[in-house]
């Protein structure tokens, strides 16, 4: 009987310490939780502040966020230093999403600075549109017609150092959505890394071919599938072979045929050795390779080539042409 007893005891005992054990498990978890909720309650805000910024900043200033300003030499220049510094100063912003800009803005700062700025400022509309669509419309709103506010949805926090949130525009009925932000924290701030617009239309990409028209400040480049012509104002044409590699890619292969009535100094040695530092006829002279839009030489003969900019005519062999706008 004292054995039958002794069971319902133990039995009584073991229960007791898995819940016992139980609890103690539940206990160690809970705070875990707790910590994920305060960090969401008490990010919230800063989250929502942060992300609001730089629209709140953009409406401020009007929709204009980036200048055309004279620079060197009386030609444009794309004042990408003052956007950026004033981005800063808003103390929300990450140096990712500044990197970010500054590589969207690349190909505009780098043909814009090859044309003089009396030329922009009588220039018609949408003429610098390819490579500078941003001149013609409110990019950040992505439109030509100014909303009545903007409006923040769909905060979300994904980790406890990242968070993303959705902007909204109104335009006098109801929201339309136009950006998500993506938010890091940066040394406890809490800071705009990216902005990706919502439900934005995908533009075809043509295929790319170097054939065409292509300029810089001086020359327009028409190449066609075995020959490049190097156009001066229109009245002096300058003729070389091409070998083409790609679609994409050709050499130009060095030349001394023309249709001018002056002579463009490319017979100059500058003092160099002409048997390795002077372009040779019949030899390769550069290579061109098409990125991005804009198509980009590589010179072999670097040390003429600058000497030919310095002591005969700039902006001819330069490092960048750009799709000639044939409404010029």
């Amino acid at each position: 009987m004292k054995k039958l007893l002794f069971i319902p005891v133990v039995l009584m005992v073991v229960s007791a310490c898995r819940e016992s054990n139980g609890n103690k498990v539940a206990s160690k978890l809970q705070p875990k939780v707790k910590k994920i909720e305060t960090v969401e309650r008490n990010d919230s805000s800063e989250i929502e502040k942060s992300g609001r910024s730089f629209y709140d900043w953009y409406f401020k200033h009007h929709f204009q966020y980036i200048d055309i300003i004279k620079g060197k030499n009386e030609k444009c220049l794309l004042d990408t230093a003052s956007y950026f510094r004033n981005l800063r100063k808003l103390n929300t912003i990450s140096e990712k999403f500044i990197t970010h800009e500054k590589n969207r803005l690349q190909a505009c700062f780098s043909f814009i600075a090859t044309r003089y700025y009396s030329a922009y400022e009588s220039a018609d509309a949408y003429e610098y549109d390819e490579y500078c669509p941003e001149l013609y419309y409110m990019y950040w709103i992505n439109s030509q017609e100014e909303p009545n506010r903007f409006s923040i949805k769909n905060l979300k926090l994904i980790s406890e150092s990242k968070a993303r949130l959705e902007v909204y525009l109104n335009y006098g009925e109801k929201d339309e959505p136009l950006s998500r932000i993506q938010l890091e924290k940066e040394n406890g701030l809490w800071k705009i890394v990216k902005i990706d617009f919502l439900n934005k239309e995908q533009q075809k990409t043509a295929t790319e071919t170097t054939s065409g028209r292509w300029q810089n400040a001086m020359v327009t480049l028409n190449i066609g599938e075995n020959s490049l012509a190097f156009e001066y104002h229109g009245q002096c044409v300058y003729f070389y072979p091409v070998r083409k590699i790609s679609d994409t890619e050709f050499e130009m292969i060095w030349a001394r045929d023309m249709d001018c009535k002056f002579d463009n100094g490319t017979s100059q040695s500058f003092g160099l050795s002409k048997e390795k530092e002077v372009p040779e006829i019949g030899r390769p002279f550069a290579r061109f390779t098409l990125k991005n839009n804009i198509l980009n030489a590589d010179f072999y003969y670097k040390t003429w080539v600058r000497r030919y900019t310095e002591q005969v005519q700039d902006d001819v062999f330069t490092e960048a042409y750009f799709r000639k706008n044939e409404n010029e």
